[in-house]
């Protein structure tokens, strides 16, 4: 018997944590989900592991990792891409806390066991993980390295999606579902199981038609974005549309994008995205900040809800002048700057509360399955019952339902509650 235990992400978005104890006690990521109020974590875990599986990069999904490495010494699988991303967002984690005076919750000694008791693993390549279960990665097209993971057990096989999206984009092909040939049971993402997402090539097209349009008139386009995955995918669309701009890259995703360029075979284009990347002005320096100003330009920076970053060396300049743009590409979280800014129009410039004349805009570029996308992989699995994580309560219910409503057993788990399959 499988048994199931949810240290998170059931019924919400965030702090991804599964406990899988088919006799072999294997957990599905460690992450944090991170609040306007600060950072929460999944439960502890109060177990020896066989062994840890990290479907991607994200914090919401490895931001608890080291944690672990504390007392376990356990080995964790993920892909090479995964963990060099990862470290890099640690160490990122650790500077914040260190800013503002807070824990983090794990140290660079921890960072440095997690390193040393993980196993890199590529795709499409079985590997026995204890002498009673065996694992897959297959590719999830959610960002560079994400992972679906196929879990062969004892007597039954589980598929856990991670984040994933079924439909290709600039960067990635679709999630390689069909690589998978049984599934008994399906541990679903459900972020979007209420909606789907316009279409992409339409998204991208309106998005650098509007730059343009900025540049055209003087102003600038000032674009906070994700640093794993978003801002390459921009800079990628933007070279692909041939913007008559100067593009300045700022912040974190400078990083992320080396390891993407590192990793070439976890990319749909890699000549491409290299070429798009070699093209731009990587700033270095508050001089190169003041560049970027004295002209219309591109600039593209951290971070995505606005919540600190690169993006406030600009905005002060930028806020003020109705000619420029503020183009928000990411979904934005309550109470975060981004989406108050999106509802209100204002956000906060040391210390002061500031009605930005700037037009501000959102596009829907989400690295996340629709709904479509979801049933199509639930389709293809063909699982006995769909375990639906990572996603907000009422949307998790309603997915559910839709599930029921095609002829497949949801599952809706609580949070700390253990379940049999």
């Amino acid at each position: 018997m499988v048994r199931l235990t949810f240290k998170g992400a059931a019924q919400e978005v965030g702090r991804s944590a599964f406990l899988v104890d088919d006799g072999d006690k294997i957990l599905l990521d460690y992450g944090v989900k991170l609040t306007p109020g600060g950072m929460e974590y999944p439960l502890p875990i109060k177990t020896n592991l066989n062994a840890a599986i990290i479907s991607h990069a994200h914090l919401d999904h490895t931001g608890n990792v080291p944690h672990l490495f504390q007392e376990t010494n356990c080995l964790a699988y993920m892909t090479p891409p995964t963990l060099d991303i990862a470290r890099i967002l640690w160490f990122d984690t650790l500077k914040i806390a260190g800013l503002e005076g807070m824990d983090a919750n794990f140290s660079k000694e921890e960072i440095t066991k997690t390193e040393k008791f993980t196993f890199p693993v590529g795709y499409n390549k079985p590997m026995d993980i204890t002498d009673n279960t065996s694992m897959t990665f297959y590719d999830a097209g959610h960002i560079a390295g994400s992972a679906i993971t196929e879990l062969k057990l004892r007597n039954k096989t589980l598929v856990y999606s991670g984040d994933f999206r079924y439909t290709e984009t600039r960067l990635h092909n679709p999630a390689a579902f069909e690589k998978i040939k049984e599934c008994d049971y399906f541990i679903t993402e459900s972020t979007y199981g209420d909606s789907n997402h316009p279409d992409r090539k339409a998204t991208e097209k309106k998005f650098a038609e509007t730059v343009q349009d900025t540049i055209d008139r003087g102003g600038h386009a000032l674009i906070p974005a994700f640093a794993v995955g978003r801002s390459q995918e921009l800079i990628d669309v933007l070279s692909e549309y041939r913007i008559e701009a100067p593009i300045y890259f700022d912040g974190m995703g400078q990083r992320v994008a080396r390891v993407y360029l590192d990793n070439p075979s976890y990319l749909k284009n890699p000549k491409f995205l290299k070429k798009a990347l070699d093209k731009i002005n990587w700033v270095k320096n508050f001089k190169m900040r003041k560049a970027a100003l004295k002209q219309p330009s591109i600039i593209l920076c951290t971070s995505g809800m606005m919540q600190g970053g690169s993006v406030y060396a600009y905005l002060p300049e930028i806020y003020n002048d109705p000619a420029s743009r503020i183009m928000l590409t990411g979904y934005q979280v309550d109470e975060t700057p981004g989406r108050i800014l999106l509802n209100t129009g204002k956000i906060n410039i040391d210390g002061l509360n500031v009605k930005v004349k700037a037009e501000v805009q959102h596009y829907d570029f989400s690295a996340h399955a629709g709904k479509e996308e979801l049933f199509r992989a639930i389709k293809q699995l063909n699982p006995e019952k769909v375990i639906c994580v990572h996603g907000d309560k009422e949307v998790t219910k309603k997915f559910a339902a839709s599930i029921k409503a095609e002829g497949f057993e949801p599952v809706i788990p609580e949070m700390g509650k253990e379940i049999e399959l």
